[in-house]
């Protein structure tokens, strides 16, 4: 009876044994099978915690520790953690495959321990975003070897060996005439911070993050593909010290949706976000109204489509835009199309860029400098180092688009680097990365670049209307500039909050400029851009009196620059960057900007009609000439170049403008060396270059009284001295 008893227990404790570990094989096949669907489904960050909790039952087991590395890979910022699992896979892994079959790797079958094949290209993707550029390219060669030309990886293993031999080219040349600067703690917070877009100013920085809200109103929102909050879009603002401050959620986010920067136009009144929609994503603009961002609205015409459209940039003149879109019938994966605006306002339909701008691979990310010649975009094709990197294009007259150049390490990595704008001289960038030091996981940065060799040729115009004390700047306050040669107006609405406009003029032009309150002028002014003229900027305050509007105060301000001369209702005002000089001469509410190369002394004086002569005693020429005198104190010499110039405007008293122009030149060089003699100098240490005189300008046409300022830039005489 007893041995009948003890039967019973064992049989009773086998059962229970036997219950128990088949319940933990259910749930481990259950897990498993999940694990795999989210996989499946994009949902890493969610496979990745099953895939643990199945890997700490079984650490040994080479399929886990090979989908654990695809997690990581696949993974927002963690994907260095993916080597050491993808290392122990391989060489777990055995090794008697002589070629790929299917069915020696079953990534569905729980039973399975063993990784594939495949492991050898994932663990070069792994060496390589490691920096590990040997072990990466003997990875990419291995897989292409063992994978065969036939498997769906044998292209991208080629393509990694292409990737890993341009990132040791960059790798071995890094630039060392940039500095990258991390934009600190009030911009940048422990989540990711990133695609940064800044206005013309410099003073507004729009930019998407994944933080926390300070009301905390999205605490318990996760976006479930990435485990994190979802993108809000926020804004900083400098202070007038120049300093950041708190950055400011935009009422135009969305708490449970995606909501990204992607541009913001010239003059800082249209910004254009990406949001998440039906099919993957569309391109929305939101309208500045007063301190008010106004309900985005989606892009009409043929720039949205049923397509995932995921970025866009819209020129400083408004008439291109730029944008990116996997739709049927591009070069490959994503590209670069770009719209013109047409003359009933509308868009026109698509062009795609073309093969030398757009590759097989994903192109995105486009900024295009208000230069509108300069095309920044990322790309994982080209001579890319991993991932997207940033490159440069630029447009010739004809419209062809040059071949791309990648920008370099360590602005680019071996992982990606997809949003990168520049300010408008080109001295700076703004981009987001992830690397070390920072202060979250990815935080946006500013490079200082140097000065580019061929330097953007415009002019930027920067206003600010400062209201009366206690007062605050009119609703319906706007800045009219007219292109004087096609009558084309442009309307420019200041900020309310700070009262800043930026607008980008050309060269080789004439413009009016009225500053505009009730419909009502209370000023306006002309000015003409030099052809000459490389990058330069245009300060203008206007001070607004709260009595009486109509007789408001503009001053004049040159950034970097001093007023140098003043005589008689003329100012002007020289500034000196980098290798040019740039000069704005104005009088009478007319500004003329002309340039010289840096290191020179510039006299120049615009005349009314028939006039010629320089006033000895004018105190702007003492000036010049003490500036020359000095020059020769320090060089021994100097070299002068002459230039007198006149309109076709037609001339009674000298006959014909050919006598006009070269008289002043002549008169400005007997001028001179008049001068030279009374202050007792050799005229030998004077050397005159060049004595030109010039016939400039239009062809009259009989508008001399109600056109003045478009004959007067040609009335002049110009003086160099170097």
């Amino acid at each position: 009876m007893r041995v009948i008893l003890v039967l019973l227990c064992i049989l009773g404790i086998l059962q229970g044994f036997s219950q128990s570990s088949g319940n933990k094989g259910n749930k481990f096949r259950e897990d498993f099978t999940e694990a795999n669907l989210l996989m499946d489904e994009g949902y890493y960050n969610q496979a990745l915690e099953l895939w643990r909790q199945l890997y700490n039952e079984d650490p040994s087991n080479a399929n886990l520790n090979y989908k654990i590395g695809m997690c990581y890979l696949r993974s927002v910022n963690e994907k260095d953690e993916a080597l050491q699992y993808l290392e122990f896979a391989e060489k777990s892994r055995t090794s008697d495959y002589s070629s790929f079959k299917p069915a020696d790797y079953d990534p569905y079958d729980s039973r399975e321990r063993n990784a594939p094949q495949e492991t050898s290209f994932y663990i070069a993707e792994a060496y390589l975003l490691n920096y590990e550029l040997d072990k990466a390219q003997l990875g990419f060669m291995t897989a292409s070897d063992n994978l065969g030309k036939k498997h769906n990886l044998y292209e991208a293993s080629t393509r990694g060996l292409e990737v890993t031999k341009n990132a040791k080219k960059q790798l071995a040349h890094p630039r060392m005439d940039i500095t990258i600067i991390n934009m600190g703690p009030t911009i940048n917070d422990e989540y990711n911070d990133f695609s940064p877009v800044i206005s013309v100013d410099e003073n507004a920085l729009f930019f998407t993050s994944r933080r926390l809200r300070t009301d905390s109103t999205n605490a318990n929102l996760i976006d479930y593909k990435t485990g994190q909050y979802f993108e809000d879009i926020y804004v900083s603002y400098r202070d007038r010290n120049g300093a950041w401050q708190s950055p400011e959620l935009l009422s135009i986010n969305e708490a449970s949706h995606n909501s990204a920067t992607i541009n913001v136009s010239i003059d800082g009144q249209e910004l254009f976000i990406y949001k998440d929609t039906e099919g993957g994503g569309d391109i929305f603009q939101s309208l500045l109204v007063g301190e008010t961002w106004s309900y985005p609205e989606k892009l009409s015409s043929d720039i949205n489509t049923s397509s995932w459209e995921t970025h866009s940039a819209k020129s400083a003149d408004g008439n291109t835009m730029y944008f990116v879109s996997d739709r049927p019938g591009g070069f490959g994966g994503r590209d670069l199309y770009r719209c013109v605006k047409l003359p009933n306002g509308q868009w026109s339909k698509a062009l795609n860029l073309g093969p030398k701008v757009n590759t097989k691979h994903d192109d995105d990310a486009p900024f295009i400098h208000p230069d509108g010649r300069s095309l920044y975009f990322a790309s994982k094709g080209h001579e890319s180092m991993g991932g997207f990197d940033i490159f440069i294009t630029r447009t010739s007259e004809k419209g062809d688009w040059s071949k791309p150049e990648n920008i370099g390490y360590p602005i680019n990595t071996v992982d990606d680097d997809i949003f990168f704008v520049t300010s408008a001289d080109s001295r700076r960038a703004y981009f987001s990365s992830d690397r070390d030091g920072g202060f979250g996981r990815k935080d946006i940065y500013m490079v200082e670049l140097p000065k580019p060799q061929d330097a953007s040729n415009l002019a930027v115009f920067k206003g600010l209307i400062v209201p009366g004390e206690g007062q605050k700047i009119p609703a319906n306050t706007a800045v009219l500039i007219t292109d004087k040669t096609t009558g084309e107006t442009t309307t420019y609405k200041p900020r309310i909050r700070d009262g800043v406009f930026v607008a980008i003029l050309e060269p080789c032009k004439d413009y009016e400029i009225s500053y505009v309150v009730d419909d009502r002028a209370i000023h306006t002014e002309e000015l003409s851009v030099d052809c000459k003229v490389a990058y330069s900027e245009i300060q203008r305050e206007v001070l607004l009196d709260p009595i009486n509007l109509h007789g408001s105060i503009v001053k004049v301000i040159t950034p970097g620059g001093s007023i140098t001369q003043t005589d008689g209702g003329i100012t002007q005002v020289q500034n000196t960057k980098d290798n040019q000089t740039t000069v704005i001469t104005t009088k009478d509410d007319v500004a003329i900007i002309s340039a010289s190369p840096k290191g020179t002394a510039i006299f120049d004086k615009y005349f009314g009609y028939n006039e010629k002569d320089i006033n000895l005693e004018e105190s702007r020429f003492q000036l010049f000439m003490n500036d020359l005198m000095d020059m020769i104190s320090k060089n021994g010499s100097v070299e002068v170049e002459l230039e007198g110039s006149a309109s076709r405007v037609p001339t009674a008293t000298w006959k014909t403008n050919d006598i006009l122009a070269n008289n002043r030149a002549n008169d400005a060089k007997k001028l001179i060396m008049d001068e030279i003699t009374k202050r007792g100098i050799d005229q030998s240490k004077v050397r005159i270059n060049s004595v030109k005189g010039l016939i400039q300008g239009p062809s009259y046409k009989g508008d001399f009284d109600t056109n003045r300022v478009t004959y007067q830039k040609y009335q002049y005489i110009r003086i160099i001295v170097k």
